[in-house]
Order: structure tokens, then C-alpha cells, then sequence
């Protein structure tokens, strides 16, 4: 993420990280924050930042300095589900192929039309192939700009709790 545009912002709190962490656990409780689970470090947590289509975490990082309490937040897309939609785009291609062969073939003007020269797989492959990769393109920029987007609502629900 190191693009301006998803940069996310940081929240200086007079709280120490339990502190953060406790009133992390109160929105949770209230139904006020998504997904809330402890993170494996101390005065950290993780919440969803939902994406369409895909979901992402958003990871929340408690650093004591001192007197002040810096919350620092970091965006990471879930994998699974963008791997699964890659898959299966590549998966549905082939037996699309005879599918639409024994479809065109039922009409009569297809055959005629085609002959010897060409035969169904020559157009069907690049017409399927090669929008694939931009298909899943597409999906992950969508989904990194909306939870980006509901990253910054969450953080701002955040921010009036943890703020004195």
C-alpha cells in the first residue's frame, strides 16, 4: 500500500495499548466494530474492512511512547478469495469450449460458415483467455479501493473512542 491515495491515518491517543485494545473490545461487544479479533501482539488488533468483492483486514497496531499512544493502522487484501475467483476463471474457460461448439453446430449456418478453415477453439480461446487476467485486475483494484474506503469509516469509529 504505498500509494497516497491509501494512505490510512494515524491516531495519537493519551490511552495505552491495552487501553486501545479494551475499547477496541467494547465496540466489538456493542456490534460497533466488524470481525474484532486480538492480534498476536500486545496492543494489536485485527477488523474487516469490507471490499466488493473481496474483503480485506485491517490490521491495528498500538505503540506507546511515553505519555502518548500512537495507533497506526495497515490494510492487507485476504488471499483466499481472489486466489478462488483466479481459479475458477481459468477452470471455466476449457469446458466452455464444447458448450459453445455443440451450440453454434445446432444451427446450420455456423457449419457453412466456418467450413475446414477455421474451427471453434481459434475464436473461442482468445475471446475467453484474454479478458481473464483484466476480469481479475479489475476485482482487486475495485476491492482495495472499497476497503480502503471503509477502512477510513471504521478508522474515523475508532478514532472517537480512543481519543481524549
Amino acid at each position: 500500500m504505498t500509494n497516497d491515495q491509501e494512505t490510512l491515518p494515524v491516531i495519537e491517543t493519551t490511552l495505552d495499548p491495552s487501553g486501545v485494545v479494551g475499547a477496541l473490545k467494547t465496540m466489538s461487544k456493542r456490534g460497533k466494530l466488524a470481525g474484532f479479533q486480538l492480534g498476536s501482539e500486545t496492543g494489536s488488533a485485527i477488523v474487516d474492512a469490507h471490499g466488493t468483492p473481496f474483503d480485506s483486514d485491517l490490521i491495528v497496531q498500538s505503540e506507546s511512547d511515553g505519555d502518548q499512544t500512537r495507533v497506526i493502522f495497515q490494510l492487507v487484501m485476504r488471499r483466499k478469495m481472489p486466489m478462488v475467483f483466479a481459479l475458477i476463471l481459468v477452470v471455466t474457460i476449457w469446458p466452455g469450449l464444447p458448450l459453445t461448439e455443440s451450440f453454434m453446430l445446432s444451427f446450420g449456418w455456423y457449419e457453412r460458415l466456418l467450413g475446414d478453415s477455421i474451427q471453434t477453439w481459434m475464436w473461442y480461446l482468445p475471446l475467453t483467455v484474454l479478458p481473464a487476467p483484466f476480469a481479475w485486475r479489475t476485482a482487486i483494484l475495485k476491492s482495495k479501493k472499497s476497503a480502503h474506503q471503509h477502512a477510513l469509516e471504521t478508522i474515523e469509529r475508532i478514532r472517537s473512542v480512543v481519543s481524549s
